[in-house]
């Protein structure tokens, strides 16, 4: 299998949004996915129609170092997707809280901050298929949550707004990119081509990262918002939107990656024999 983080070093990016709709687009594609939270906000359920944060995810193993506790808080998308949520340290509004997890969300930030290594631990018990594929959201870079992605990760989707703060903070992550020696792709995010603003970041981002920017660009869409309030697929909503082609082009790329990284892998063994 191989785990991808989707990251960014400026909030707003669209991560949760991206790696939703990714999930759904890969499991279309005959992929095994597992979409993993690693992101307190609780956001990426709410992608998947679930209409509350749920109470235990991700967050239970970076205090109780389980495989069960996490690995049973997984849900399945009606496209097929495993999805483990963060969770929440004191439980869903309305009750069912945990009294002696007051302080747990500083805790697990901790346990983040002395296990570089966590989260990578944790997704070797997972058994997917040689073409399986963990896409795992996070808060805005560098945060500790994001570098555990990133130190799990077989690749980084970076996203990037054509803003002028993305131009400030970009150079730096891939600095800490290059620095870990992870393989990253930039896709930029909410464009729009009327704004002149917008042709002129792309420019300096293509100017920049030459091949490591991919050809395909997500345009801003209000259907996007439209969809997570109804609590709908969006690429299925709209499938004839400028957004949902942009989303299945980079699917196709992810796919393919997939199959080169698995074709590279098997002849490295041959090679080796």
């Amino acid at each position: 299998m191989k785990t991808i983080a989707i990251v960014a070093p400026v909030g707003g990016a669209g991560r949760s949004t991206m790696t939703a709709a990714l999930a759904s687009l890969l499991a279309g594609r005959g992929h095994a996915v597992l979409a993993l939270e690693c992101d307190p906000r609780n956001l990426l359920g709410l992608h998947f129609g679930l209409r509350e944060p749920v109470a235990r995810g991700l967050f239970d193993a970076a205090l109780r170092p389980s495989a069960s506790d996490w690995a049973a808080a997984g849900l399945r998308s009606d496209d097929d997707v495993l999805l483990v949520p963060w969770g929440q340290a004191d439980g869903p509004p309305g009750g069912n809280g945990r009294d002696d997890d007051v302080d747990a969300e500083p805790m697990a930030t901790r346990c983040l901050l002395e296990q570089p290594q966590w989260l990578r631990g944790l997704l070797a018990q997972v058994d997917l298929p040689d073409d399986g594929v963990v896409l795992v959201d996070t808060p805005a870079w560098p945060a500790p949550h994001a570098a555990q992605a990133l130190a799990a990760a077989n690749l980084a989707l970076v996203l990037a707004p054509p803003e002028p703060e993305v131009c400030a903070t970009l150079p730096r992550m891939q600095h800490a990119l290059e620095r870990i020696g992870l393989p990253y792709r930039v896709v930029a995010t909410r464009v729009q081509p009327a704004r002149q603003l917008h042709g002129d970041v792309l420019a300096l981002l293509r100017t920049r990262l030459r091949e490591r920017l991919l050809p395909y660009q997500v345009h801003l869409d209000h259907g996007l918002p439209e969809a997570l309030a109804r609590g709908e697929n969006f690429c299925r909503a709209m499938p004839h939107s400028q957004a949902a082609h942009d989303l299945q082009g980079i699917a196709a790329w992810l796919s393919q990656w997939i199959a080169a990284s698995i074709g590279t892998a098997a002849q490295d063994a041959g090679d080796r024999r």
